[in-house]
């Protein structure tokens, strides 16, 4: 089957074994990766290669206005797969815009593609936000005084942060596929478990060595993540339609978890309207 994907974070890693595994299934599929560099060895014909700062809201504003500008046949996507993130031992570091640059890629950053590539999304699209869909920490262990954590910083914080409010908007998210006239787009929330790729190259040079034999001990392949990743999507979005379900979190398997904290129509809508408001004033300061 014939599929228009994009994989942002798709130039290494999770993201590039995700889109490789989706070129190699139809060579009459189109997948594009972006991020910030050019892969040296595109396997794929049908793989094409377009610049990204993800870490920037007005970069990703220009990206997708961009994309949006080509017609149709051109533009409407299958899949939109969001991959892009560091690992970093540093303390709170912001961009230009204001933002942690950790939660900028994690989080926020991601958010805005997601909604700036919402109107080029077919209706029974799926959208892939490869994060942490097993943990998450309940809402009333989130700081709803400071979501950004200007003054509460921490990488605990700022992971929990950015997995829990990832499990809040992809429940919003599925709220619009509602109603008579709504589409059958399906949101997933993913964990890719240990994965073997070169993101212990921004370690400490001291600590790489020890991590990498962990990682050949424990990790599983990109390619072997891809292959989970993808098959728990399409099996999960098929199985919520039945049910009326919009929305997924899957694990490094791919199987749906089902044991996750519950949340209000007010607590989703708290962190909506944060979200955007981070968003919004980081795309004003920066035009």
């Amino acid at each position: 089957m014939a599929t228009r994907a994009l994989v942002v974070g798709g130039t290494g890693g999770i993201g590039y074994a995700i889109a490789c595994r989706i070129a190699a299934e139809s060579k009459s599929s189109t997948v594009i990766i972006s991020g910030r560099n050019k892969p040296q060895d595109i396997q794929h014909a049908n793989i094409e290669f377009r610049p990204l700062d993800a870490s920037s809201m007005h970069s990703i504003k220009q990206y997708t206005n961009a994309y949006k500008s080509v017609p149709p046949a051109e533009k409407d996507l299958d899949l939109l797969v969001l991959t892009q993130g560091i690992f970093s031992l540093a303390g709170r570091t912001e961009t230009s815009e204001g933002i942690d640059r950790k939660m900028a890629l994690h989080y926020y950053g991601r958010q805005l593609l997601i909604r700036e590539l919402l109107p080029v999304l077919k209706d029974d699209a799926k959208v892939v936000i490869v994060l942490d869909g097993v943990r998450g920490g309940p809402p009333a262990k989130l700081n709803w005084d400071d979501l950004d954590l200007k003054t509460h910083y921490s990488l605990g914080n700022a992971a929990n942060h950015c997995i829990s409010m990832t499990d809040a908007m992809v429940q919003a998210y599925a709220a619009q596929q509602r109603g008579q006239n709504a589409g059958k787009r399906h949101f997933i929330h993913a964990y890719p478990g240990v994965v073997q790729t070169n993101i212990t190259n921004s370690l400490p040079w001291f600590l790489r060595p020890v991590t990498r034999a962990l990682g050949h001990l424990f990790a599983v392949t990109p390619d072997t993540c891809a292959e989970h990743m993808v098959r728990g999507t399409y099996e999960c979005a098929a199985a919520g339609e039945k049910e009326g379900r919009f929305f997924s979190y899957i694990d490094n398997e791919g199987r749906l978890v089902t044991k996750k904290p519950t949340w209000s129509e007010e607590q989703i809508r708290k962190v909506e309207e944060h979200t955007w408001k981070v968003i919004n004033d980081a795309i004003k300061a920066s035009s």
